[in-house]
C-alpha cells in the first residue's frame, strides 16, 4: 500500500505530460490580481497577470518562476496557489528533456534524456543537446520592458559538461529575425545559482525568449546527467512551497514594465476662473467652417468670426511661438487665427482640453490625425499622447508606413516606437537556421 501511494504521488505531480488546454493552470488569489484582463501570455497559452508598483505611476511588474521539488511554475511570487504544474506545461518549446529523481541522493532536476530512455539500439546510443525555450509577450496588455533580471541556477559535473543561457527579443518591424545573445554567467564551481540583469536585450521590447543549452559531458552511459538544470532536494511528501529563499526557484524571472503609449494628465493651472480671461481668439473663417447652414438665397461664403475668451497664461504655454509670430511686439491682447493657422474643429477641441483635460468622442482617424497635428503644431505634449494612444489602435500593416511618417513629422515618439515595435506578419519572420 504504501508503495502504491508513493507511486500515485508521483504520477500526479511529476509526470510530463504537455496539453493544449489551460486545465493546469491554477486560479490566483483575487486579491494579486491587477484586473481581469490579459497583461501578456506565457507560452503561447497562459495569461500572465501584472502588478501595480507602488508609488510609482506607470511601472508594473510580473514574475515566473519555477520549483523543481513540486515540478510546478509560480506567478508574482504567490506560495499558495501554482500557475501551472507541470515544466513542460511553462515550456514554448522543448527536445530531449526530462525530469530525473535520485532516490539514492534524494535529488531531483531536468537533464537530458539518457539513451537507453529513447529505446535506441546500443550501437546508435547518441547523447544529443537537450533544449528548453520560454516565451513571455508582453504585447497583448500593451506592455513594454523596462527591466529584466533572471535567477538561473545549473549544475555541471565534468569539466566537458556545460549548460549556456540565451535570450532573444520577440520580432518585430524593425527586427524581423533577432538573433540570440549569449546570457554571461560566471563560473563558480559545478553549482551555479546566479542572478543576472539582461536589460540590455530586451528593453523597450514587447517580450522575448529565454533558451537554455544542455550538452557535453565526458563519454559514458551517463553522460547525460553531468549537465543539470535547477537541481533540488527531493521529498515525495513534501508538495507545498510555505516560505521563498535564495533556494526556492532554480528559474525566477522577474520583468518590469511600462505602457508602451504614456498618457500623463494634464497639468491644470489653479486660480483660472471666467473673471480672469484676459485674452481673446478671434477665428475668422468662411461660413462653412462653423457648419453654419447659409441662406438659400446667398450662395456666397462670408467670411464670419468666431471670439473665444481665454486666459493668457494658458496661451503662453502652448500657442507661445505662434502668439509670437502673429503679434511680435504688440501688447494688444487678442489675436486672430484662420483656417491657415488651425481649423475651427481642433481649436475649439484643443481650448476644451485646455481647460477640462476632456475629449469629445472621436472616432474618424482622419480627424485624429488632425489633432495630432495640431497638437504638435501648438506643443502639448499631454495631447499629443492622447492622440498616439488612439491612433494605435488604428495601426495594421498596410497603413504602417504612413502612419510611421506621421508620428516622426510630428515628434509622436510613442506612436513611432510602437511602429517600429509592430508586430511582422509571419511571411517577414523569415525561417533561418539558428547559428548557435
Amino acid at each position: 500500500m504504501i508503495l502504491d501511494f508513493i507511486n500515485n504521488l508521483l504520477n500526479e505531480t511529476f509526470t510530463d505530460n504537455s496539453s493544449s488546454s489551460n486545465d493546469n493552470c491554477e486560479i490566483l488569489e483575487a486579491g494579486k490580481v491587477y484586473d481581469e484582463t490579459s497583461g501578456g501570455t506565457f507560452g503561447e497559452r497562459f495569461t500572465l497577470h501584472v502588478i501595480p508598483v507602488e508609488n510609482h505611476k506607470n511601472l508594473f511588474t510580473n514574475r515566473i518562476s519555477y520549483n523543481t521539488q513540486t515540478n510546478a511554475y509560480y506567478e508574482n511570487g504567490i506560495l499558495t496557489n501554482k500557475y501551472l504544474k507541470k515544466w513542460a506545461e511553462g515550456a514554448y518549446e522543448w527536445d530531449n528533456i526530462k525530469l530525473k529523481i535520485e532516490y539514492d541522493w534524494k535529488k531531483i532536476y531536468l537533464a537530458r534524456i539518457p539513451s537507453t530512455d529513447r529505446n535506441i539500439p546500443t550501437d546508435e546510443m547518441m547523447n544529443d543537446d537537450g533544449e528548453i525555450t520560454w516565451k513571455f509577450d508582453y504585447r497583448i496588455g500593451g506592455y513594454i520592458i523596462n527591466s529584466l533580471i533572471l535567477r538561473l541556477s545549473y549544475d555541471t559535473f565534468d569539466d566537458s559538461a556545460s549548460v549556456h543561457w540565451f535570450i532573444k527579443p520577440l520580432p518585430t518591424m524593425k527586427n524581423p529575425n533577432p538573433n540570440w545573445k549569449l546570457i554571461q554567467v560566471t563560473p563558480s564551481g559545478q553549482d551555479i545559482n546566479e542572478i543576472r540583469d539582461v536589460t540590455q536585450f530586451v528593453k523597450d521590447e514587447y517580450g522575448f525568449i529565454l533558451k537554455v543549452r544542455l550538452s557535453g559531458g565526458e563519454e559514458s552511459h551517463v553522460k547525460w546527467q553531468k549537465s543539470q538544470l535547477f537541481r533540488q532536494n527531493f521529498n515525495v511528501l513534501d508538495k507545498n512551497l510555505e516560505v521563498e529563499n535564495d533556494e526556492t526557484f532554480g528559474l525566477d524571472v522577474q520583468v518590469e514594465l511600462k505602457p508602451d503609449i504614456i498618457v500623463e494628465p494634464l497639468v491644470k493651472l489653479l486660480e483660472l476662473d471666467d473673471s480672469t480671461r484676459d485674452f481673446v481668439i478671434h477665428y475668422e473663417s468662411s461660413a462653412d467652417d462653423f457648419e453654419v447652414i447659409s441662406d438659400s438665397s446667398s450662395n456666397s461664403l462670408d467670411k464670419e468670426t468666431k471670439d473665444f475668451n481665454v486666459h493668457s497664461k494658458i496661451l503662453s504655454n502652448y500657442f507661445g511661438e505662434l502668439l509670437e509670430s502673429k503679434m511680435g511686439k504688440s501688447q494688444d491682447k487678442s489675436i486672430t487665427l484662420t483656417d491657415a493657422d488651425i481649423s475651427y474643429k481642433s481649436l475649439e477641441i484643443i481650448i476644451n482640453y485646455l481647460y477640462t483635460d476632456t475629449l469629445p468622442n472621436i472616432e474618424s482617424y482622419d480627424d485624429w490625425v488632425t489633432l495630432l497635428r495640431d497638437a504638435s503644431k501648438f506643443f502639448i505634449p499631454t495631447l499629443i499622447q492622447r492622440c498616439e494612444k488612439e491612433l494605435k489602435d488604428f495601426l495594421n500593416h498596410d497603413n504602417l508606413d504612413e502612419i510611421k511618417a506621421i508620428a516622426d513629422e510630428n515628434g509622436a515618439e510613442q506612436l513611432l516606437l510602437y511602429c517600429e515595435n509592430f508586430e511582422p506578419p509571419t511571411s517577414v519572420q523569415m525561417i533561418k537556421i539558428d547559428e548557435i
